[in-house]
């Protein structure tokens, strides 16, 4: 399993911070998290290609981290972007609607062409695919928010949290995980509500006994601030800051 950073920031965008975005490759599987705006160019930045995503996984949908999905079936129904296999959309309740009302807005432009599109909707329950398990949890964020536990047959473990408050939700989810991909969206002297800051974040890792903690989704307020240090005031485990682009083999 190996994850890719495409974007480590927030929707106020920034030279060295994209909006949400995440591969993850499973075997000749890839699954997209979340994507932002700017995303489809990041994928490219990172030598992959949109044409291979077999699966788009979303959290919720606040612009920045689901805009892209229009742009992503927009370019799939260019002639020689043409995808030899099917597409699945996972996400929580909510899902298919927000697909249809995309469909009324943008007519035909992003219907599929040349492949099929498969919607599954999540509520705390799981899918089970050939090369993996995913596994949803509710979170404290906005309605029908998730989070997303990731299992490939080889037994590796990732944990997303898309956008969250401290919640018993995302604490179980991540219980022993290989890599919790966590939000810290703001310094410990900073707290908003639906979101973590470093000192929360590092709170999770402990109590979920996470084995790599990777903090993502940082506000530019964050680049300011010794981020790593704080969140080691509540976690002694091992801590990654997330940077665009950056790749963790898992």
């Amino acid at each position: 399993m190996k994850l890719t950073i495409l974007g480590s920031g927030t929707g106020i965008v920034t030279a060295r911070r994209s909006p949400s975005g995440y591969l993850i490759n499973i075997n000749d599987k890839t699954l997209l998290l979340d994507s932002g705006s700017g995303t489809l160019r990041k994928i490219a930045e990172a030598s992959s290609s949109f044409k291979d995503i077999d699966y788009a996984i979303y959290t919720h949908f606040h612009p920045d981290h689901v805009v892209d999905l229009i742009s992503l079936l927009f370019a799939l129904r260019i002639p020689s972007n043409y995808k030899s296999k099917n597409l699945t959309v996972i996400g929580p309740s909510g899902m298919k609607d927000f697909y249809q009302n995309l469909t009324k807005v943008f007519n035909n432009f992003i219907d599929p062409r040349g492949y099929d599109l498969v919607i599954n909707e999540l509520s705390g329950d799981h899918l089970d695919f050939k090369d993996f398990r995913i596994t949803s949890s509710l979170i404290k964020h906005h309605v029908n928010s998730l989070a997303y536990r990731i299992e490939s047959k080889e037994g590796k473990t990732l944990v997303y949290s898309g956008d969250t408050d401290y919640c018993k939700g995302i604490v179980d989810l991540a219980k022993d995980v290989d890599v919790l991909l966590l939000e810290c969206s703001y310094p410990k002297h900073i707290k908003v509500e639906g979101h973590l800051n470093s000192t929360l974040a590092g709170r999770i890792a402990r109590e979920s006994n996470c084995k790599k903690l990777i903090l993502t989704h940082f506000y530019p307020i964050c680049d300011d601030y010794d981020i790593l240090g704080q969140c080691k005031e509540e976690f002694s485990g091992e801590i990654l800051l997330a940077e665009d682009l950056m790749t963790i083999e898992i």
